[in-house]
């Protein structure tokens, strides 16, 4: 979860969204996944080979099925203002969030469809496209599977946080409360599959031919402090550069009005500095005017790459198997990462340099990035262990340009076991990254400008993460609770949840988050205040 320096406004697609990228989260995008079976179109490599069998009843007739859940949050958000009356707690800001989810499966002989549709107010209002939130079509014909469409692919073997899971972008407008599937931003894409009937090899293929991003909150409790950081740099550039083209237009202005003057009374010797000051003015207030237009209309999303083309396309090769109880897989990924690396070297020259002149902007890029990745997973006893590794290999392996992603190296290892106690189980995985050649940061010429930065000159981030749960009344009622401590970094997430099912569709929980950060530097300070309690109701039919 690396908390880039100054990601993101927004990025611009062909469906106009609303992406905004920053900070936060190393990939912050995998911690607290929830990640599901169902949750993926491709099957994963934990379904092992019976994901490629053909189905007893593929020779009956086609079937069609709908499924859906409806839900509604409500969210009390808790700073830290003492609470000594009622007029306290009533003036806690609270959001209630609608969301319905409807799903549509079509199983033939071969062939088989399967879509999702989400309907939000987020979603309907800033991304319309992904009220289709996914649409796969299958062919499974014996080992060989082949499907295509809007989807949602998880590699690695790890449970509730990945380091190899590179094709699908998260989305953080709700920070990382959302499970980890329901997270992922689904991304048109060709997946081909082959399973060998010895040793359950099975060898990957997938191409994507646009990339989605990580989006990020611009408004509201969730948006990152980074953002805020970099719109507030570049209002500040638009404004200086208005503030440059009115003032040279006004002195230009003064100096017409002077020399009519002296051309009124004397047209003979004046005629020609008139001429030029009048052309000079005329020249001043077109700049001006052109910089006002642009300023007027100036939107984040001119900063951003569009990802929407051949540019940004993804693929990547994957092969796992079994040998005795290991379960073992290698990848490979090639790609860009999912936020974006700031270049203010524009920006700082123009700067250095200036004497009313304008500002440049600081130019956004989505680095191209390769991942080479090995992961496991095996039985021990009662324990269920698993892990990943990963290597990122960028444009930037000596470390030393700034604007672009060091090399670096992920992990993840872990375990669950069931406790015998009730019916409880614990998960423990921890995670971290390692930024390659950071003393190429420490020593550079624009060392908090570089995208690798970090404020306490700590280049690893590590994160321990403690999941509980237990249940009780034939399953009915279900407790759980989530902790992630920050190592480096200092600080505490705790995520409790309890869920009561009054019957096989509707479904009560409440629910809540608590943050503690050391201090200002802490990956997560931008929410420290925003811990809260959430009451849910979900209905599934």
């Amino acid at each position: 979860m690396k908390m880039i320096n100054t990601h993101a406004i927004r990025n611009k697609t062909a469906a106009k969204k609303i992406i905004a990228a920053t900070a936060a989260l190393l990939t912050a995008g995998t911690v607290f996944a929830q990640e599901t079976a169902s949750a993926a179109n491709a099957p994963d490599s934990e379904e092992g080979l019976d994901a490629f069998a053909t189905d007893d009843a593929a020779s009956a007739e086609p079937a069609i099925a709908f499924n859906g859940r409806a839900v509604l949050d409500t969210r009390a958000y808790i700073d830290e203002t003492d609470v000594d009356s009622f007029d306290d707690l009533a003036d806690f800001h609270t959001t209630s969030t609608p969301s319905f989810t409807l799903g549509t499966e079509y199983n033939g002989s071969v062939v088989s469809v399967d879509s999702k549709l989400k309907f939000s107010e987020s979603t309907i209002k800033s991304d319309p496209a992904d009220v289709i939130d996914e649409l796969t079509v299958r062919a499974n014909m014996g080992n060989f599977l082949l499907e295509a469409g809007k989807m949602k692919i998880v590699w690695g073997k790890g449970d509730k946080l990945h380091v190899l899971d590179n094709f699908n972008a998260d989305d953080y407008t709700d920070f990382i409360i959302p499970d980890y599937i329901d997270r992922r931003i689904s991304t048109p894409m060709i997946h081909a599959a082959y399973g060998f009937d010895k040793g359950n090899i099975r060898i990957e293929g997938v191409y994507a031919p646009i990339m989605a991003t990580d989006r990020f909150a611009t408004s509201g409790e969730w948006t990152p402090a980074s953002y805020t950081t970099l719109a507030s740099k570049v209002t500040g550039v638009e404004e200086a550069n208005l503030s440059s083209a009115f003032t040279a237009y006004n002195k230009a202005l003064i100096t017409a009005s002077n020399m009519a003057a002296r051309y009124a009374a004397d047209p003979a010797t004046y005629a020609a500095q008139y001429a030029a000051a009048m052309q000079d003015l005329t020249a001043k207030a077109t700049a001006y005017q052109t910089v006002l237009a642009s300023v007027s209309s100036f939107s984040a999303d001119d900063l951003y790459p569009d990802t929407t083309s051949l540019r940004y396309g993804q693929a990547g090769t994957r092969i796992t198997g079994t040998l005795g109880s290991f379960d073992w897989g290698a990848s490979y990924y090639y790609g860009h990462y999912k936020q974006p690396s700031v270049d203010w070297s524009n920006y700082i020259a123009s700067a250095a340099a200036n004497s009313g002149k304008s500002y440049a902007l600081p130019v956004l890029a989505y680095d191209q990035k390769q991942v080479f990745g090995v992961e496991g997973a095996t039985v021990l006893g009662p324990l269920n262990l698993r892990a990943e590794a990963a290597y990122t290999l960028t444009e930037d392996t000596d470390g030393t340009n700034p604007w672009i992603h060091n090399n670096s190296v992920a992990w993840l290892g872990g375990f669950d076991v069931d406790l015998p106690v009730h019916n409880m189980n614990v998960n423990i995985q921890e995670t971290g990254t390692y930024v390659l050649n950071n003393d190429a940061i420490s020593d550079g010429a624009y060392k908090v400008y570089d995208v690798d930065y970090n404020a306490n000159d700590c280049y690893t981030n590590d994160k321990l993460v403690l999941a509980l749960s237990d249940s009780f009344m034939h399953d009915k009622l279900k407790t759980e609770a989530t902790v992630m401590w920050g190592i480096e970094n200092g600080d505490v997430l705790v995520m409790p949840k309890v869920t009561y099912t009054v019957n096989g569709t509707l479904g009560l929980s409440a629910s809540g988050l608590y943050i503690w950060c050391k201090d200002d530097n802490s990956e997560f300070s931008a929410w420290k205040d925003n811990s809260f309690v959430n009451l849910g109701v979900t209905c599934n039919f």
